[in-house]
Formats: structure tokens, C-alpha cells, sequence
């Protein structure tokens, strides 16, 4: 037989399912579509490359990441340029974007991008 703490647990447990069932059914789920929920990395190293696009566009290439790092002319492309140099240990926050199918570090802002001194 079950005590009656027992019992207090299984209507518990039983309620809260049953709550969990009903927001499930009137909110019709809870599936999220994870390819649109920005994913927010850092990436720390030496420049090994600074290239100008044609569309006045930065991107950064660090010898310790395989992604490049992208700064658009609206989020301060001419600012980075100005102050970011090959060699240069720099430390750059963004968000993974996709462009032709390749995976990329989107800088939103130049001062995202921060040249370490040693």
C-alpha cells in the first residue's frame, strides 16, 4: 500500500502533467526552429588577412578560426579596416551567418572587434 506522502507525490506529479499536456495542445506545441535563433560566438586571434570586397565590405581572417570573420559597410567595415592590420591579435564577437553556403562570423557593430595589445 501507499503511504500517504506517496500519494500526495503521484496526484502531484499527475496534475503537473496533465498542465504540461493542456498548454501543449492550446499553444499547439513548443517546437522552435533552431536555424533561426542567432547563435553569439567570440573569436580571439592573429590576423592573417584583411580583405576590402567590392562592395566595400571587410573581411577578417584569423589564423586560429576557419570561418572569416565579416564586417558590413552599414556595421562599420571602413572603421575595422582602419584600425585592424595582418598580425594584429584581435578579439571579435558576432554571430554565425551563412553566405553561399559557407559558414561565417557576422560582426553587427566595429566595436565588436577589439585589437588586443600583448
Amino acid at each position: 500500500m501507499m503511504q500517504k506522502e506517496e500519494k500526495v507525490v503521484v496526484v502531484l506529479l499527475s496534475m503537473a502533467l496533465g498542465s504540461l499536456a493542456a498548454a501543449s495542445w492550446a499553444l499547439g506545441g513548443f517546437d522552435a526552429d533552431l536555424d533561426e535563433i542567432p547563435v553569439l560566438v567570440v573569436a580571439e586571434g592573429t590576423v592573417s588577412s584583411v580583405q576590402t570586397t567590392t562592395g566595400s565590405h571587410l573581411i577578417l581572417r584569423l589564423q586560429s578560426s576557419a570561418m572569416p570573420i565579416f564586417v558590413s559597410r552599414e556595421d562599420g567595415a571602413e572603421e575595422v579596416a582602419a584600425r585592424v592590420a595582418k598580425g594584429d591579435r584581435v578579439r571579435a564577437r558576432g554571430e554565425i551567418a551563412e553566405y553561399e553556403g559557407r559558414r561565417e562570423i557576422s560582426v553587427k557593430d566595429a566595436a565588436d572587434v577589439e585589437v588586443l595589445r600583448w
